[in-house]
Parts: C-alpha cells; structure tokens; sequence
C-alpha cells in the first residue's frame, strides 16, 4: 500500500532543501504532502496543515533558522503544531535539524525575535527523538534517502544512487576546500581495532562532543580504497555507545561517519579519568660519588601522584553488521 509523507518546515530559509526532498520523494512509490499542493480552501490554515498531517503515515520535520508563522490564538508556530499533531497520532517521526555551526545561513533570514522560541523548540525535539543533523540541501537529501529506503518502496525504474561513489565524491571536495564540506556524511566500510579510549577536553570543545560522553577507536578503512591515511581513528558519542561495545570487533562493518574539520590543533586526542602513580627522574638526585655528610643520599626517582582529567572527529552515525559468510554445505 502506498505511503504518505508529510514534508513540515519553514519556507523562505528553506526553499531549496524542501525542493530537493520533493524530487528525492519522486523515486519512491509514495504520496507528498505539505504547504507546495495546499491551494485554496474553505478552511482555515490550521485546519488544512493538521487534517494533512493525520492523513499522513510519515512525518518529516525540517528545522532551519526561523521559528515561522505563528497561529494568533496558541502562540505556537504552523510547524511546532504539525510536530504536537504527528506525536498525538503517532506517526513515524523523521527530524532534520540544521547544522549552525557548518551551514551558510543567511543573516537577513534569521528570526531573531524568535530564537528563544526556535531554540525550545529543538531542545524538545533532541530530547525526544534521535535527530540528525544537515549543512545543505544535497546532504539533507543523501540522510533522508537512506531512511526513505526503509520505509518506502523505490519505483522499479529509479536506480538509487552508489553511496561510496558518493563518499569518494564528497572527500574529492573534501581535501580541496574541508571548511565548506565540513559535517557532511559519508559512507565506509571498516574494521576496529585496539581498545576504545575516553576522548581529551580540548578534543570535545574543538568539535562539540560531550566531555566524559565520547569515545575513540582506532579504525582501518577497507573501502573504499584510498591513497591517503588521514583516518585513523573515529569518534562515537554516547548515544552508539552500547551497540559499539556488543560488537563483535573482529567482523567488518558498514559505517555512516560525519567529516568534521577544525583549523585549531588540539593537543592531545585521551584523556584518563583514573589517578594513577607515575614515577618521575628526582632532578636533585646527586651522584653517589658525591660527598653526603649530614643526610642519606636521595633516590634517582620518586612516584608522584597524577590526578585524573575528572571531567569526563570523523564521528560515528551509524554501524550495520556485515553478515559473515555462510558455508555451502
């Protein structure tokens, strides 16, 4: 049976990202629904938004840098109000939320009156849901396909694109200009190796991670192939942390990661939330040749103690097991 997906958002900051998810919907066998085929009708815009959103088996929220237009009477906007009616129906819920801090986001678009109302707004939005995160409109698209394909059947004749023709394409402009594909995602396949390790304060302030809520592992990209060695390791926030750690790391696995770049170096990648003892040179060591009247010689080392971090970016999205090969008997 055919599906119908409801498209929420703002329009004027998000005209083409709404545009690029109309034409990513055509490759399915689907119904669209949103503000574009509204019309005109004899009920009010409340009435019209809410009666497509309950006709609708898929929610899709899309939230940029305005708030949008406000219903007079509840003080909330058009789009919180389709958001409250897909939770009331209990509809499959999608959330996009824009990237801030690696989007081109026109000043002149920004409702500044209403940030703090935006901003509530997101903060139930994370805290409900697994959102994901897009810059532009191409990478929006490349998200929202790959969950399209799970609940959506592709039309016969639509091939969906390769996703590691993709990944090379996407690390190609990567390398050249990384500040402008920063937060893009890709698609790799990889294994895991050595033990995971708490990641450095200066590493999560660099990239937004959750200081004593992220991880790092060592990895080793076996596709596709590339020339260059720069990822070596890769972050995995909380939220993957209990699949990370049931994972059989000797299996290879199909992993979403996001390409994150930051022109500050940080020191050190570890950190260790554990006192421990270490042993120091004692720098007033004297060698015993030395003439030692009124006390014992020193010892050449002392253990002093080190105190903990106690506070406890390729970065980690998804992991699909790759099944291992079966025997033909």
């Amino acid at each position: 049976m055919k599906k119908t997906v409801f498209i929420s958002s703002t329009y004027l900051d998000l005209k083409e990202e709404r545009k690029k998810v109309w034409e990513c919907l055509e490759k399915f066998d689907v119904a669209v629904k949103g503000m574009e085929q509204f019309g005109a009708r004899k009920s009010n815009p409340l009435e019209t938004c809410l009666a497509e959103v309950e006709q609708s088996d898929i929610y899709v929220g899309i939230l940029g840098m305005r708030y949008g237009s406000e219903e007079p009477n509840l003080g909330k906007s058009y789009s919180q109000l389709e958001y409250e009616k897909a939770i009331e129906q209990n509809k499959e819920i999608l959330i996009y939320i824009i990237d801030e801090e690696n989007s081109t986001v026109k000043p002149n678009l920004i409702q500044f009156d209403k940030i703090h109302k935006l901003n509530n707004f997101k903060t139930v939005l994370k805290e409900r849901h697994t959102i994901d995160a897009f810059s532009n409109s191409q990478d929006l698209v490349l998200k929202l396909q790959r969950q399209f394909s799970k609940y959506l059947t592709p039309k016969k004749e639509i091939v969906i694109a390769d996703e590691y023709e993709n990944t090379k394409k996407i690390l190609d402009l990567f390398f050249l200009v990384p500040s402008i594909y920063s937060g893009r995602e890709i698609k790799l396949k990889v294994k895991f190796t050595g033990p995971p390790k708490p990641v450095s304060k200066p590493i999560c302030q660099n990239f937004n991670f959750d200081f004593g809520k992220t991880i790092i592992n060592q990895i080793t990209v076996e596709y596709p192939v590339f020339e260059f060695k720069n990822f070596k390791h890769i972050f995995i926030e909380f939220r993957l942390f209990e699949k990370f750690i049931s994972m059989d790391k000797n299996l290879e696995y199909e992993i979403y990661a996001k390409v994150l770049f930051k022109d500050e170096k940080a020191k050190t990648l570890t950190t260790d939330f554990r006192d421990r003892t270490e042993r120091v040179y004692n720098e007033s060591y004297i060698d015993s040749n030395d003439n030692y009247y009124d006390h014992e010689l020193p010892e050449p080392y002392y253990d002093i103690l080190k105190i903990g971090d106690g506070q406890i970016a390729l970065s980690l999205k998804d992991i699909i097991a790759k099944e291992p090969k079966t025997t033909q008997k």
